[in-house]
């Protein structure tokens, strides 16, 4: 497959959304033409390109960086060439572990928070999207695409958008003979909001063109709402850029982020959306420039309800439980699980919440606390706790410590008719102690399930594979992992036999700074709550979570922040608030690797 560099990848988007509109007509396939009404799907969407490049309605593009492309012209002439100049860093920082140049697509979540921030549209139109791409189980990532369908959703997800546009409340125009006046102001507001930085004079020339082109024949208020709409389905919009100022940096070079640039990528990482006017305002007084000054805006972004959430989001990635609410059982080994689903992914968000608001934030409660926060009767239930009513509780729960030992992460790591102790294993080993497990592929074996047994345990059936040469070596690991947690069947609830016989959680666990024998998933949990070594994998992947990729091109710059994070004092090292704001204050926020 062939690579396109950072600045080019926003062209590449403007291709796609051009070949699915097709020529003469728009990407939902009705006919086209050059009048829209009302930011009706009427027109075709031109070839947008460049930082910013706005992919528009009625055969228009707005190219960034200075480039304009209009309906008729090269799909690729507002595409810039040039990248970032080059940026002193601080003494004993270098350049070559810093994260490449890049832009990347916004993850479904931000999609909506930035189409809220934008218009007020209060739906969430990329809940019908194309499931997130992962890196390392993050939705936040470089690794976002953008192929026909997709163009396809976020353009109808932009005509909705622009259809329920209040045009009277938020771009009001009294004097209709000045109507063009009132576009151009409109255009320049609006539009400095959806890219997150000054539209340059062709970017706001390409789209007074998309209002004129709606607006001829028709109405004001069906020009504005085109405008809107082919704001929401730009370049622009969709990108967040980390390339610095325009200029030549010699490669490998560090490149600095503009003060738009820091304003946006503080204001996703920390709120999941785009940045408010004060921090837009702190950054270009430089506010954002120093390790000082971040921290002060993170202070201010952190304590917002949009913080809690995607500080919630980010940990449940990593833990793999946000993956609760894809999982389905086989509704006659599991009959309760379908009606508790959606307690489950209450108690896990809550719980996590209320980790990081009232439990110091440690990742020691999050894997050791005592207690959990439930609404629903019959998880209490499960759980073999009383709750009498749907009001959320915390709930003491001391025989089973920690979110490791709550039905989300039982129910994700498990089958749909048993539990499974191979998936609980793995991701125990590779996300919560970093030991590194290899996949059967990679290895080229054929893995082949243990044979359903009425007369044996889970554990007997599944110990076949440390007896065999090809297995044992990782499942030595992965087993004792993952036979500590099989006193829980596939849904998370407790069981002392199987099958008519005991169950057997004992696990001794070597080759870590947390080794011993325990008797089940709770003590090993209480163990892994005070080591070190789970700290550290938890920083390693609070990077990956907020840097947005964990392949080679970053294996430096991961090793850096490991550095940096490890001069936090003992006692906020498995904090998570200080984690990501270790990662705020570092040069490998504020700069970026030319090519």
């Amino acid at each position: 497959m062939r690579s396109f560099g950072p600045r080019g990848a926003l062209a590449t988007f403007a291709v796609l959304v051009s070949a699915a509109a097709c020529s003469g007509g728009s990407i939902d396939g009705t006919p086209g033409g050059n009048n829209s009404n009302a930011g009706a799907s009427g027109a075709n969407p031109g070839a947008g390109s460049g930082n910013g490049g706005s992919v528009t309605s009625g055969g228009s593009n707005a190219g960034g960086n200075g480039g304009s492309n209009t309906a008729g012209g090269n799909p690729s002439a507002g595409a810039p060439t040039n990248t970032g100049g080059s940026a002193p860093l601080p003494m004993g920082v270098d350049a070559a572990s810093l994260i490449p140049e890049r832009i990347r697509r916004l993850a479904n979540a931000e999609f909506d928070a930035s189409v809220k921030g934008l218009t007020g549209y209060d739906k969430s139109p990329a809940q019908s999207f194309a499931p997130d791409a992962r890196q390392s189980g993050f939705t936040l990532n470089d690794a976002q695409r953008v192929d026909n369908v997709t163009a396809k959703q976020i353009y109808s997800a932009a005509t909705d958008v622009a259809t329920a546009f209040d045009v009277t409340g938020k771009a009001p125009c009294t004097d209709m003979s000045k109507s063009e006046a009132c576009a151009t102001s409109f255009i320049a507001s609006y539009g400095a909001k959806a890219y997150r930085r000054p539209l340059t004079a062709d970017e706001s020339a390409g789209l007074l063109t998309v209002y004129k082109t709606a607006a001829t024949g028709a109405t004001y208020a069906d020009g504005i709402r085109l405008v809107v709409r082919a704001l929401v389905n730009s370049a622009g919009f969709l990108y967040l850029t980390e390339l610095g100022a325009p200029g030549t940096a010699p490669s490998g070079a560090a490149v600095a982020l503009t003060p738009y640039e820091l304003a946006s990528s503080l204001s996703y990482l920390v709120t999941n959306g785009p940045p408010t006017d004060a921090l837009l305002s702190d950054a270009l007084a430089g506010k954002l420039a120093t390790p000082e000054g971040r921290e002060a805006a993170f202070g201010n972004l952190i304590g917002t309800p949009a913080a809690k959430d995607r500080v919630v989001r980010v940990v449940r990635e990593w833990l793999g439980v946000d993956r609760i609410s894809e999982t389905d059982k086989d509704n006659t080994a599991y009959p309760a699980f379908a009606g508790l689903k959606e307690a489950m992914t209450t108690e896990s968000v809550e719980f996590i919440t209320a980790v990081i608001k009232n439990g110091g934030g440690n990742v020691s409660e999050l894997l050791g606390a005592d207690w959990t926060q439930i609404n629903e009767p019959k998880l209490a239930q499960l759980y073999n706790a009383n709750l009498s009513s749907n009001t959320l509780t915390k709930v003491t729960l001391p025989t089973r410590r920690g979110i490791l030992n709550q039905a989300a992460f039982l129910s994700v790591f498990a089958h749909a008719s048993e539990s499974g102790p191979v998936l609980r294993g793995v991701d125990i080993a590779r996300r919560l102690a970093c030991i590194n497990i290899a996949s059967p592929t990679s290895l080229n074996i054929v893995v082949v399930p243990p044979v359903p047994d009425p007369s044996k345990t889970t554990r007997e059936r599944f110990k076949v594979h440390s007896t065999d040469p090809e297995c044992a070596n990782c499942h030595k690991t992965i087993d004792a992992f993952g036979f500590a947690f099989e006193e829980y069947d596939g849904m998370g609830q407790f069981r002392s036999t199987e099958n008519g016989k005991p169950v057997d959680s004992t696990t001794t666990i070597t080759n870590t700074d947390f080794d011993g024998t325990y008797a089940d998933a709770n003590a090993l949990a209480l163990a892994m709550s005070k080591s070190a070594q789970v700290r550290a994998c938890f920083a390693k992947y609070m990077f990956q979570g907020s840097a947005g990729r964990s392949d080679d091109s970053v294996q430096a710059s991961q090793t850096a922040f490991i550095k940096y994070w490890q001069a936090l004092p003992a006692d906020k090292q498995g904090n998570i608030v200080e984690t990501l704001l270790t990662f705020v204050k570092s040069p490998l926020f504020t700069h970026r690797r030319a090519p």
